[in-house]
């Protein structure tokens, strides 16, 4: 009998110690899952039958008072998808705390010295990641903002007519999507929950390393975990942008460890989702001075691979989100353009009609023109040259959706998990970097349940612009200092193990 190859020896192995100490952790929310099942289809039904009939406890009697209009069978549906929601929560949780446990695992193996994982961090990370999916799976199915559109766009992709109207600015692999919403209205949002919650949680673990809560200090909890810009934006609105960003946030890491191939491929799953990240790419071919042919071939090769199987799939309505990208509206927006096109603008002082058409497209070539020459010069990372790109572009494009956000918050937070030694003495940055994301979440949810219009509404527009401009000017002036500190140094990333 001849002897295992080494390699096969060696991860047969490691498969078997890393699977035994999760076999309780697994086998306890098998148990959990299986009273979750006999609850919520066993009884739960019950006793939402009973109170609709006005039956049971006079709490929950209450609950269906003036909600009798509609048969019992509209509520035991629901309660249905929430139930199912629920179930794949606790799944996706399961795989959040073995994801946890196999970096504490990974780090102690390759740091010989390495403390013992800190229970207090990891309790933190499991609590935060159950409460956001929990809250999501808890969230209405018809959930408010784009996500009930993005319901219905996905029956029109199952139905074989996407992107009907050409109302979106949504590349050809949203579509792929609409399979997991036919199973559960909640799947993708539970998705995107879930993708987010690996991101932050591999941000921390793999590059704040720290004894005790070193990483989760308080102004670290509140910048990473309790900031209300993604709860507002995931959990609330279930908007798909946070995909977009984790696309954009592998490619800038891929970058950082020279894996050029890698972070084209990921930058064009990203552009391929939503056509926005393509700002990105300029940036990273010419990145630290060096022409990078590899991921500027990978990137369009991918790129160019997707549409021309779109194009088979779905014919050339495949390009219709680029035609309504270019041409849509900025009203109801809050793009800066609205308030310089509408009655208070000032430019009516001396232009009967203003126009933005053509200024939208000087703002954003110049402005842009002008981030990416100073980008180059500098010698910016990939995280720096991406954030910065995404804020110029949110900034002066036609259509100012906070949502849009979404991709430039993730990374900065990649931005800020490199740079966490150096943004301690520069509180001030962090300061703006919080209060800039939540204050946007604010503005979001007061649109939301206010409706704002008039010199309120402009005044706020005008608002979040200046604040995208400190910000930006605060990145660059950030980048400034710590070249100035740096003598001899390289500020560059560093790829870490």
């Amino acid at each position: 009998m001849q002897p295992k190859p080494m390699a096969r020896a060696m991860l047969e192995f490691m498969f078997h110690r890393a699977l035994r100490p999760s076999l309780p952790l697994i086998a306890l929310y098998l148990v959990l899952s299986v009273f979750w099942v006999g609850f919520a289809y066993g009884v739960a039904p019950n006793i939402i039958t009973a109170a609709y009939h006005e039956r049971s406890v006079s709490v929950l009697n209450w609950v269906f008072q003036g909600h009798r209009s509609v048969p019992v069978e509209h509520y035991l549906d629901r309660w249905s998808s929430i139930a199912a929601a629920l179930q794949i929560a606790t799944i996706l949780h399961l795989v959040i705390v073995l994801f946890i446990v196999s970096i504490d695992r990974n780090h102690r193996l390759l740091v010989l010295n390495a403390p013992r994982a800190d229970l207090c961090a990891n309790f933190v990370l499991i609590a935060f990641s159950a409460a956001f999916l929990a809250l999501t799976a808890l969230s209405r199915v018809w959930a408010p903002g784009d996500y009930a559109n993005y319901l219905v766009e996905w029956t029109m992709v199952r139905e074989g007519n996407p992107w009907y109207g050409g109302f979106n600015s949504y590349g050809p692999l949203f579509n792929v999507l609409a399979p997991p919403a036919w199973v559960n209205p909640f799947a993708n949002k539970l998705l995107f929950a879930f993708s987010y919650l690996v991101c932050v949680i591999w941000l921390i673990k793999r590059f704040a390393p720290g004894p005790g809560l070193a990483a989760l200090s308080w102004p670290g909890i509140g910048f990473w975990l309790l900031n209300p810009f993604p709860w507002v934006n995931i959990v609330f609105f279930g908007y798909f942008d946070v995909l977009v960003a984790i696309a954009c946030v592998a490619s800038v890491h891929s970058l950082v460890c020279r894996r050029d191939g890698v972070s084209g491929t990921y930058l064009a799953l990203g552009i391929l989702m939503k056509y926005m990240p393509i700002v990105i790419l300029p940036f990273f071919v010419f990145s630290e001075r060096r022409f990078h042919f590899r991921l500027l071939s990978y990137c369009a090769g991918v790129v160019i691979l997707g549409l021309v199987v779109s194009v088979l799939i779905w014919g050339t309505s495949t390009f219709l989100p680029l035609t309504f990208a270019a041409t849509r509206s900025p009203q109801t927006s809050m793009s800066i353009y609205e308030v310089l096109a509408s009655i208070d603008s000032p430019l009516r002082l001396f232009w009967d009609s203003p126009n933005f058409d053509w200024l939208e497209k000087l703002f954003l070539l110049t402005a842009g023109l002008g981030v990416f020459a100073w980008c180059v010069r500098r010698r910016t990372g990939p995280a720096l040259s991406a954030a910065l790109a995404i804020s110029v572009t949110l900034l002066f494009y036609r259509a100012g959706y906070i949502r849009y956000q979404m991709v430039l918050f993730c990374l900065i937070l990649y931005w800020v998990a490199s740079k966490r030694e150096q943004l301690e003495e520069h509180s001030l940055l962090v300061a703006l970097l919080a209060g800039y994301f939540g204050l946007l979440a604010i503005i979001q949810l007061a649109r939301y349940w206010f409706d704002f219009t008039g010199e309120v509404y402009y005044s706020i527009v005008v608002f979040k612009f200046l604040l995208g401009c400190a910000l930006l000017v605060g990145l660059i002036r950030f980048h400034q200092r710590e070249l100035t500190a740096n003598v001899g140094k390289q500020s560059g990333l560093s790829c870490p193990t």
